[in-house]
This record gives C-alpha cells, structure tokens and sequence, in this order.
C-alpha cells in the first residue's frame, strides 16, 4: 500500500495547525519546557533505580572534518611542557595549565541544544516575538538558551531503530515515518508521553565511526532521520524536547523548500526544543541491558548570555 505522505503546502500548514502559539501567554518564551512541571521532574527522578548514568554527547575534538569545516580552537595558554628544563621554572612548587577555547557548535558535529531563536519563520519566532530580537552584535535578546539556566529534568525516552531493525546503524537518507513510531512504542513497550524527552536513534554517530565524516548536506551526502510526516505525531505526544544523534530530519528531506521541515516546524511552531549530534551507543547499550527505554535525563547547556544554543553534555541515569 502507498505511503501518503505531506506535500509542501501541508508542511507550510504544519505552521498554524500544529502551533502552540499562545498556548502559555502572548510573552511566553520557555514553549513547550512549561510541559516539564515539578509533577514530571518527580516521575523522571522515580525511574532511577541504579544510580548508574551514562553520557549521551560526543566528545569535542579539535580537527577539521567533512561535516565540520570550522573546527573547535583549542589554544593553550600554558602547559606542563619545559618546566623541567627551564631555568628558574623547576624550583617552583606549584603551577597550572590554562586554556583558550573555541567553537562554532551549531551544525552536525557538536553535541548541542538549539534555542527557540535558532530559527526563524519568516520574520517571526516562535509565539510571534520578532526575528529581529537576534541582533547581529549582542545576540538573543528573547528566547535565549540562558532561559535553560535551571537545567532540562524530565522523563527520557529512546527510540532505538538500529536495534529494532537489526542492523548496526540506518543508511544515509532512510526515513523514519509516523507508523515506525507507533512501532518503535509497542515494541520497545515504552508510551512518549507529555513533557517528555523523545530520543531517536538512527546510528548516524556509529555511521561515522564505521566510513568516516561526510557533509550530509553535500549533493552525495545525507542523513538517517525523521520525516517531515512524523510531525503531527510529535505534536500529538506533546514532546518538551525532540534528541537524535544528528539533525533530527532525513537528509535530503525530499522538500526544497524546507530543508530541515523537523528542525523548522518544532522549533518555530511548536516551541519544542532540539537536542542535536548525541551519541547514543553507550545509552542504547544500557537500554538493552536493563530492558527499558526510559530513564531520567539531565541536559544542562552553558549559560551563554544570549545565545541561540550551546554545546552540551547530556546524561541518563538508570
């Protein structure tokens, strides 16, 4: 049977049918983080059982690659090196190393979460503030990533498609649909619910470990990841954050208007915030150890001052 699948009108609809806008107020910033209630953070807390955590960001290395053209700087100020041979250096008791660093982290490297202001419709935000609040010089003066200060504790839940596949990580360009979802639930015996955290994991990260980067933007290139279909589920669910270990969508995504229709309509429309480039090898291995795809999640980007996102260690505990 044919898949029917949303043309680029419905997408552009998506806009308006799937929006929360003024859901919480006309001045609402947070979006779709008022779902994560003191109620959810308590039932999140509940589900630890081991005290045993586990990372789910990739480490950040200085090198150039095909998927990261501007890599992190790592720059150092001062070092281990010569004291023992430096004149005057060697009688000291006690010195340090110190470091410069720095990172473009937006893009398909970088373990990192994207603010409500990292994107744009048009020239509104999301609830309707004003793309213009981003300035060219001092930043996101609404929907900054600073808006996360107290840290992301909710309910987390991975959907591990490798695994119910069989096979060690999706192609480039395999999509994800609305009815893999409905499976993903059933057979992992997990319900996303409200507020939660919905992680999905293709095997992009374990992709790249396998045959080296590549730009998935590049006309050869892609991505494993989520059809713009998928949309109206995740709204259904009423997700506070959507995690995947790359850009969420499928690359290309078959729609030259929107390139990233995922990224585009949840943050802009639903105010959903975006977790983007985990590494989910390590949680996925946990998930299937201890037989269960939920577990509290802890996300706590930097406070940068009126950023529009920022790089990010986030951890389950089991």
């Amino acid at each position: 049977m044919a898949r029917t699948l949303p043309t680029a009108a419905d997408i552009r609809q998506y806009h308006s049918s799937l929006s929360n806008w003024g859901r919480w107020g006309a001045e609402d910033q947070l979006g779709a983080m008022n779902l994560i209630t003191p109620e959810k953070r308590l039932q999140a807390v509940n589900l630890v059982e081991k005290g045993i955590s586990v990372t789910m960001g990739r480490p950040i290395v200085a090198e150039t690659t095909a998927d990261g053209p501007v890599p992190p700087t790592l720059y150092m100020i001062e070092s281990g090196e010569g004291w023992r041979d430096t004149p005057g250096k060697k009688e000291m008791a006690s010195h340090n190393a110190s470091e410069y660093i720095g990172f473009v982290f937006h893009g398909y490297v970088m373990t990192h979460v994207d603010a409500l202001s990292h994107w744009f419709d048009g020239d509104k935000m999301y609830n309707g503030h004003p793309a213009d609040a981003v300035h060219t010089r001092g930043g996101a003066t609404l929907e900054s990533i600073d808006l996360l200060r107290n840290g992301v504790v909710t309910r987390g839940v991975l959907f591990d498609f490798p695994t119910l596949k069989g096979v060690d990580y999706m192609q480039e360009r395999e999509a994800i649909f609305p009815e893999d979802l409905d499976a993903a639930e059933k057979e992992l015996g997990v319900t996303v619910e409200s507020g939660d955290l919905l992680l999905i994991r293709t095997g992009n990260w374990e992709r790249r470990n396998a045959i080296g980067p590549r730009n998935p933007s590049a006309p050869d290139g892609g991505a494993s990841g989520l059809h713009a279909a998928c949309l109206p589920w995740l709204r259904e669910r009423d997700i506070a954050m959507l995690g995947g270990d790359l850009a969420q969508d499928v690359l290309p995504s078959g729609y030259p208007e929107f390139p990233l229709p995922v990224h585009q309509v949840i943050l802009t429309a639903m105010g959903c915030w975006i977790l983007d480039n985990c590494n989910f090898e390590e949680v996925a291995r946990m998930c299937k150890q201890e037989g269960r795809y939920e577990f509290l999640t802890v996300v706590t980007p930097l406070r940068m001052a009126n950023g529009t996102g920022a790089p990010v260690n986030p951890i389950a505990i089991f």
